[in-house]
């Protein structure tokens, strides 16, 4: 056998969810394969699922298609038909995939990676190793499944929360309780409504119900902060609301059943009252900082509370305004029911709410 008949012999294990077709693994010998020698990859880039590739049986890299990986990556491929060649390009990046030779060009110099690029049925394949060993990319593989990610791909995590605050580059969410966090935006990050509508900075209220997406990485502040991508509204406020936050001092019951919570810390520079009364009624939203809706029955003297208020307060001491919003920062509305049933009961048979109603200090 010759050396091109080798060639050809070897090509017969390039084949991925081919059912037949042609694979070139060198300029002169296209080959018949049939579908039984691979078995068809998934491939993932940066979250964008690509075109299929394949792995072979006695292989130690699956095949991925260039075209397609170029394109997920923003690289711009230009085809060199004589020789063969792709020739991928990205800022200061460039490199060339001649099919059929196990030389692959990494800053003008070539490695070898173990397994020669070879065109199946019209496309140009790669190992996979191609993208960890040239590009520089991030490779996993799971199976029948292969994930792809660059260094520009964001890691994030997901926050909820109540805006208590923003300006041009800064939102706070859940003021500066428990679970504060300060987002730092910046001219890349995006903020949408919940349908998807495009909003600015700008059009950020406090009091809007929003879900964030920032770095995992975050300052050892207090509160923490962390570089913001995303900005979701996904419940916008009234206009011109004012927030008051702390702990509460007193919780008042008139007859009708509302509550008054007397909230001790002003600890939000536009509201530097050191206490105020907010009265809830019923169009008060009450809610934790993920937006769960919230007892107002169940709030203590034990929590930490965000008010919203429309600004208009009595000029008593302490002032006293309607809630229009109020959340609660530690409530988690499961909790309750995986309370201890024995727990619960004696709670129950001590309670005397008559006793438990504080009064506010006198006017």
């Amino acid at each position: 056998m010759n050396k091109k008949m080798k060639t050809g012999a070897a090509a017969l294990a390039l084949t991925a969810a081919l059912s037949s077709g042609y694979v070139y693994a060198n300029a002169d010998a296209p080959v018949s394969v049939s579908s039984s020698a691979a078995s068809k990859v998934s491939i993932t880039v940066n979250g964008q699922a690509i075109d299929a590739g394949y792995v072979l049986a006695d292989a130690e890299h699956p095949m991925i298609p260039v075209r397609a990986l170029a394109e997920a990556l923003g690289m711009e491929l230009t085809w060199v038909k004589d020789s063969k060649t792709a020739e991928l390009t990205k800022g200061n990046v460039w490199t060339a995939i001649a099919t059929g030779k196990d030389q692959y060009n990494v800053n003008r110099m070539y490695v070898e990676l173990g397994q020669v690029p070879v065109i199946a049925q019209g496309k140009q394949y790669v190992p996979l190793n191609f993208a960890s060993e040239v590009l520089h990319a991030n490779v996993k593989t799971e199976g029948a499944s292969v994930t792809i990610t660059t260094e520009e791909v964001q890691e994030f995590t997901t926050s909820v929360g109540v805006v208590t605050y923003a300006d041009d580059s800064r939102v706070h969410i859940n003021g500066v309780g428990p679970e504060s966090l300060i987002l730092n935006a910046n001219e890349d990050t995006e903020y949408l409504l919940a349908d998807g509508t495009s909003l600015s900075i700008t059009d950020l209220q406090v009091g809007d119900q929003v879900e964030a997406q920032h770095s995992i990485a975050m300052a050892l502040s207090m509160p923490p902060q962390s570089a913001v991508y995303i900005i979701t509204v996904t419940e916008q406020a009234e206009d011109n609301l004012h927030s008051v936050e702390g702990t509460i001092g007193d919780i008042r019951i008139n007859d009708d059943g509302d509550h008054s919570l007397l909230i001790q810390s002003g600890m939000l520079a536009a509201n530097p009252q050191s206490e105020i009364v907010l009265q809830i009624n019923e169009d008060t939203q009450v809610v934790n900082t993920k937006g769960e809706k919230v007892d107002p029955a169940s709030i203590t003297d034990e929590d930490y509370v965000i008010g919203f208020h429309n600004g208009v307060l009595t000029r008593s001491l302490p002032p006293i305004g309607n809630a229009i919003k109020i959340v609660v920062d530690s409530v988690d509305v499961s909790q309750s029911a995986e309370e201890p049933a024995e727990e619960t009961a004696e709670a129950d048979a001590s309670a005397d709410t008559t006793e438990t109603i504080k009064p506010f200090p006198a006017e």
